[in-house]
């Protein structure tokens, strides 16, 4: 199996895989090369989304937090290795720590507690710990879809069944952010390139630590699968060729 990226370099799957598990690499080179479920969504929004996208702001608050509590619950063994400094990102020694090891190396101490509060409510719930049992975690996989390469990482693969891990500030309305955050593109491209037979949503309020686990219906499936095809699409008419000149770009509604 090859994966031709968008740079007309042709990579052996093995080859490419084993590259992925580098960050500098999966977010940075595959980040312009690929697409990912995070810029298939924003092709539906519009192609100057997707291309403000491949400059997104990593230190943004809420990536921090996401890829701090992944870390917590999923990967626990590497939190000793992150720099926890006492105080605000404002004082002379955080701004130091991440120019010395780089700002996804470096926490404060509320984010860090924050994180451990969100993480524990997660690791106690039995029903949780019993999906990761005998799991793999952070898996990544890169895939051709019409011609079109795809990079991902599975939070969790336990087998067929893949499980993702979102943090919400109101588990009430997740059923409304699955939609309008298009989790189901995710949930239909994670499944066609792990080849998986389930997809599963592990949810935890930041705010109150409720859990919910949400199995994916095959409408969802669908509308993903729909949303993804769309994707597709706006990339090939707008970016195939050439980087267009958008200036022009406009839509139109009527309201």
């Amino acid at each position: 199996i090859m994966i031709k990226t968008f740079d007309n370099k042709e990579w052996k799957y093995i080859d490419i895989i084993k590259r992925m598990y580098d960050d500098d690499f999966y977010y940075g080179y595959l980040g312009s090369n690929a697409l990912s479920s995070s810029s298939a969504k924003k092709l539906l929004q519009s192609p100057k989304a997707y291309l403000k996208s491949l400059n997104v702001n990593q230190d943004a608050q809420p990536l921090r937090d996401g890829r701090l509590v992944h870390l917590s619950v999923l990967e626990p063994q590497k939190v000793k290795d992150l720099t926890i400094i006492d105080g605000s990102k404002a004082t002379k020694a955080f701004k130091q720590a991440v120019l010395d090891l780089g700002s996804a190396n470096v926490y404060t101490r509320s984010e860090f507690n924050n994180a451990n509060r969100i993480a524990n409510a997660v690791l106690k719930c039995s029903e949780v710990t019993n999906l990761l049992q005998g799991a793999e975690f952070e898996v990544p996989q890169a895939a051709m879809i019409d011609d079109i390469p795809f990079r991902g990482k599975a939070d969790v693969l336990n087998g067929n069944v893949i499980i993702d891990l979102k943090t919400t500030g109101d588990i009430s309305k997740f059923r409304w952010s699955a939609k309008h955050f298009s989790y189901d593109l995710q949930a239909a491209l994670y499944t066609r390139m792990f080849d998986a037979d389930a997809f599963i949503f592990v949810v935890v309020d930041k705010d109150s630590k409720d859990i919910m686990i949400c199995d994916c219906s095959d409408e969802f499936m669908r509308t993903g699968t729909e949303k993804l095809e769309m994707a597709i699409e706006q990339y090939k008419y707008f970016f195939q060729d050439e980087i267009p000149n958008l200036d022009n770009y406009v839509t139109h509604e009527t309201l």
